[in-house]
C-alpha cells in the first residue's frame, strides 16, 4: 500500500491510497467468499454456487462491496501511515478496487494545526468589588417597595410613582379609533376600569407618565403616544396616537419605615439589615468580577489566534446556538417575522459564535496538554482559565 496526503483549507486533507495487485486480490477474494456463502441461486444449495455465476449475476454488488471493504481495511492504516490527527472521513472522491489493484481518493477532516498563543503573563485588570453606600441604600429602597402596602386614596390625593391607578382610556390614530384600525390590539385601543401600576415598563409609557399628578375623577385629553416600528401590530407600526384618559380611583403605595421593614425581614435592627445587604452585594460583586476576568482572559486568548477549525464541529455548534435561540424566542418576544427579516444576520452571528467556541476548545485543550492539566471535558476549560488567571499580571 502506498499513501500520500495533501492539506487543504478548513482542516481537510486529501488522502490518497494506492493498493498493489496482491493487496487488492486479498480484498476481492474476501468479498467473493462472503458472496458465495450468502448468495442464493436457483439450482444450487447455499454456498455451492460457482464463483463464475456469482461474478456474472452480482457484478455490480461485488464491485461496490469490494470498494467498501478496501476502504474499511486500509483506511485506518493509511491514517496512521500519514500521521493524520483524524476527526472523520468527510468524502470519498474516487474509489476503485479489483484484482489489478485499487485507488482510493478521500477527503479527511483533521484537527487544526496552530501555534499556541502566549497565555502566561496576560495583562488582566482587577476591578474594585467594594460596594458603595448608594448601592446599599438602593437595595434597601427596593426592599421597602417589596414590602409596601396599598391604601385607598383620600380626597385631594394625587397619583405618584408606585401607586395603582384605575382608568378609562381610549385611543385614536389619524382620528380613527384604534379598535377599528387594529381589532387585535385591544389592550392599547381602549380600556374601562383598567388597573395599571404607575411604574415604567408596566403599560404604555405615555399613559403611565400622564396619570402622575392626577386626582380621582380628573380627565386628560390629547395624550400623545407613538407605537414602535418593530413590535407594534402591523396597522400601528410607527404610528402616532392620541389618548383620552379618566382617572376613576387609585390606591396609594405606603412604604414601610425602618421599624416596619425590620419586622418584615425579621432582622434585629436596620443596622443589621444594612450589614447583611452589604455582605450580599459584595459577594455578588466578587462573583461578577470573577466572571468578568474569565471573559477577559478568553477574549485576550482569542485575539492571539486565527486558524481554521473543522466545518463539522462548527456546524454542530451552529445548530446548538440556533436551537437555543428558537427555544428562547417566545421569552424574548421574537416573532417568525423577525427571524425571516434578520435571517442573514442571525446565521452570520451563529457561525461567528460557533467558530469562536470551537477555536477556544482547541486552545484550551492545547494549554491543558502543555501544562499537564488533567480534568474531565466539562471541567478542563474552567481549570485552564483558572491557570491563565493565576499567571496573569
Amino acid at each position: 500500500m502506498k499513501t500520500s496526503s495533501k492539506r487543504q483549507d478548513k482542516c481537510q486533507v486529501e488522502l490518497n491510497i494506492t493498493l498493489e495487485a496482491e493487496e487488492a486480490k486479498v480484498v476481492v477474494k474476501e468479498v467473493e467468499r462472503a458472496f458465495v456463502k450468502e448468495a442464493r441461486l436457483p439450482g444450487f444449495r447455499p454456498g455451492k454456487a460457482p464463483i463464475e455465476l456469482i461474478r456474472r449475476d452480482f457484478a455490480a454488488q461485488l464491485k461496490e462491496e469490494t470498494t467498501r471493504t478496501a476502504l474499511r481495511k486500509y483506511y485506518a492504516q493509511a491514517i496512521k501511515a500519514e500521521e493524520l490527527d483524524e476527526l472523520g472521513l468527510k468524502d470519498v472522491k474516487e474509489a476503485q478496487c479489483d484484482a489489478n489493484g485499487g485507488t482510493l481518493k478521500l477527503t479527511v477532516e483533521v484537527k487544526p494545526v496552530f501555534k499556541l498563543p502566549a497565555y502566561k503573563g496576560l495583562k488582566i485588570k482587577a476591578e474594585d468589588t467594594k460596594v458603595g453606600d448608594d448601592k446599599v441604600a438602593e437595595r434597601i429602597e427596593q426592599m421597602r417597595v417589596q414590602f409596601a402596602k396599598y391604601e385607598d386614596a383620600k380626597e385631594g390625593d394625587k397619583v405618584e410613582k408606585g401607586d395603582f391607578a384605575q382608568v378609562d382610556y381610549t385611543g385614536t390614530v389619524d382620528g380613527k379609533p384604534i379598535a377599528e384600525l387594529a381589532p387585535e390590539a385591544k389592550v392599547v385601543a381602549s380600556g374601562t376600569g383598567y388597573w395599571m401600576r404607575v411604574e415604567e415598563g408596566y403599560f404604555l409609557p405615555e399613559l403611565v407618565e400622564a396619570v402622575k399628578g392626577m386626582k380621582a375623577g380628573e380627565t386628560k385629553e390629547g395624550i400623545k403616544a407613538k407605537f414602535d416600528k418593530e413590535s407594534a401590530p402591523e396597522p400601528l407600526k410607527g404610528k402616532k396616537a392620541v389618548y383620552t384618559m379618566t382617572l376613576k380611583t387609585f390606591r396609594k403605595r405606603v412604604l414601610p419605615d425602618d421599624a416596619a421593614l425590620v419586622a418584615a425581614t425579621k432582622d434585629e435592627s436596620i443596622e443589621a439589615l444594612t450589614a447583611k445587604i452589604r455582605a450580599e452585594l459584595e459577594k455578588q460583586a466578587v462573583e461578577r468580577e470573577a466572571i468578568r476576568r474569565e471573559n477577559e482572559a478568553v477574549d485576550l486568548l482569542m485575539k492571539k489566534v486565527d486558524f481554521d477549525v473543522p466545518e463539522t464541529q462548527v456546524q454542530a455548534q451552529m445548530n446548538n446556538y440556533l436551537n437555543r435561540l428558537a427555544q428562547q424566542a417566545q421569552y424574548m418576544g421574537l416573532t417568525a417575522e423577525y427571524f425571516e427579516k434578520n435571517r442573514e444576520q442571525i446565521f452570520k452571528d451563529a457561525e461567528e459564535n460557533a467558530t469562536r467556541q470551537v477555536r477556544l476548545w482547541y486552545v484550551i485543550d492545547a494549554i491543558a496538554k502543555e501544562e499537564k492539566i488533567e480534568a474531565k471535558d466539562e471541567e478542563r476549560g474552567k481549570k485552564v482559565i483558572e491557570f491563565v488567571l493565576a499567571n496573569a499580571k
